[in-house]
């Protein structure tokens, strides 16, 4: 990267949960004697990436009523060095980290508060700036536990897609579901013109970075009055067959009330008829309101993924079909909920997709705050990463989606894997969507 600008990379940052793995270890002795909720900290450094001139790295951890626990490590010391922080209680923590030359000037530093769960992994990225002029950005991946199979990174030109401010979509984009057709990137999206209010607009691109709108209104609009999605319709996931698309979207005539997924079918994916009747109702529990997440076929048997919920509590559910029409709930429903500190009350909007002679799963949490993955073999039973969440709202390049992010949607472009997602910031502009790339 130049003289100016190298990267520092930690290769590895493990948190060992002390109780979890239930060995005798030395008891903490702030604040609490007889408190086993704590942690031990390891960062490494490979010191033959480091910018010219930086020999110290130091290390603070500070909470308000607990000792200051610190670190130093020097880089000449070895081609690795390494610096143990003992005794670290779970919950929030202030991180500060100082890489000074051989006269103990601070060249470059950075901070950030984390959060420490008990059992729990998590994955922070921290940057360390330059304190001088002349010097580049310092990059530091922390990764919580075990590392994750590779970094997701939030595309620098994020958003990619906006709103126009029309009547349809003038509270924002949302909801992005892509996939290749005809040689284009196509993309179905959920457009709000109002607080309860839905709408299904199309576009396309051949990068999935520039996006044209073949035409100007939404494809597919609420119902008339009387009908069961009079009010909205939203998260369309499209899948072709043939020369036949089929659109599985939700709707609701009241917002408070239950929602159901419906059918559109299409022949050149912008004209849809309507199935007059949901092909799923909404019911009571957890299946109060449902929403429709992925469609994908494996071995001619539609596997048709939703989310259901009732206020606030969340979970992942599975149909299946012999013809896209008639679907059959699986018994083993819900297929997915939430049992992780991140995951809150819930987790939905799962985006399936395979792999690797593998189901994989990327879904978020209730907050909208993280991104999760899972993996299966039989895109029924599935396995959480133990790194999750492996991409968080305050990884947004800019800040850009600082309040929450939503909707994740993985697709594979030029033998890159990119998840597309809805972002939104706390400056009150409109959802939009971006992507992060591996």
């Amino acid at each position: 990267m130049g003289s100016t600008m190298k990267n520092l990379s930690i290769l590895s940052c493990l948190l060992i949960i002390f109780s979890l793995l239930h060995c005798a270890q030395n008891v903490p002795t702030s604040p609490d004697e007889n408190d086993n909720n704590s942690g031990k900290l390891i960062l490494k450094v490979d010191g033959a990436n480091a910018p010219e001139g930086i020999v110290w790295i130091e290390v603070f951890l500070t909470r308000q009523g607990f000792d200051t626990i610190s670190g130093t490590m020097n880089l000449l010391s070895d081609s690795t060095a390494d610096v143990s922080l003992e005794n670290i209680q779970a919950g929030e923590w202030h991180i500060k980290v100082d890489a000074s030359d051989s006269t103990n000037m601070v060249l470059y530093t950075g901070e950030t508060d984390i959060q420490i769960f008990a059992g729990f992994t998590t994955q922070v990225n921290l940057v360390l700036e330059p304190t001088g002029a002349g010097f580049g950005n310092v990059y530091i991946w922390v990764t919580w536990g075990v590392p994750p199979a590779g970094n997701w990174t939030d595309h620098p030109g994020n958003p990619v897609f906006f709103p126009l401010g029309n009547y349809w979509d003038y509270s924002g984009v949302s909801q992005s579901k892509l996939f290749f057709d005809d040689n284009l990137l196509k993309m179905y999206y959920t457009a709000q013109g109002s607080a309860y209010s839905g709408y299904i607009g199309l576009a396309q691109s051949s990068d999935g970075l520039n996006w044209t709108r073949p035409v100007s209104g939404p494809v597919l609009s609420p119902g008339t009055y009387g009908s069961w999605d009079e009010d909205a319709v939203a998260a369309a996931t499209v899948i072709k067959d043939s020369n036949e698309y089929k659109m599985y979207y939700h709707g609701w005539s009241d917002y408070s009330g239950n929602w159901h997924i419906g059918l559109a079918t299409s022949s050149d994916g912008i004209n849809w008829v309507k199935n007059p009747d949901p092909i799923l109702f909404g019911t009571s529990g957890w299946e109060s309101k449902l929403a429709p997440s992925s469609v994908i076929k494996i071995d001619s048997i539609y596997y048709l993924y939703y989310s259901g919920r009732i206020n606030s509590e969340i979970k992942v559910g599975l149909a299946t079909s012999p013809d896209g029409i008639n679907w059959t709930k699986n018994p083993s429903n819900p297929i997915l909920v939430s049992d992780k500190p991140w995951e809150g009350t819930g987790v939905y909007h799962s985006s399936v997709y395979q792999k690797n002679n593998q189901y994989e799963m990327i879904y978020m949490n209730a907050a909208g705050t993280g991104f999760g993955r899972a993996t299966s073999t039989d895109a029924i039973n599935w396995v959480k990463d133990e790194s999750n969440p492996f991409f968080t709202k305050d990884q947004t390049h800019n800040n850009w989606a600082s309040y929450k992010i939503a909707y994740p949607n993985f697709i594979r472009i030029n033998n890159h894997d990119r998840i597309y997602y809805t972002g939104l910031n706390l400056n009150g502009s409109p959802y939009s969507i971006g992507f992060v790339t591996k």
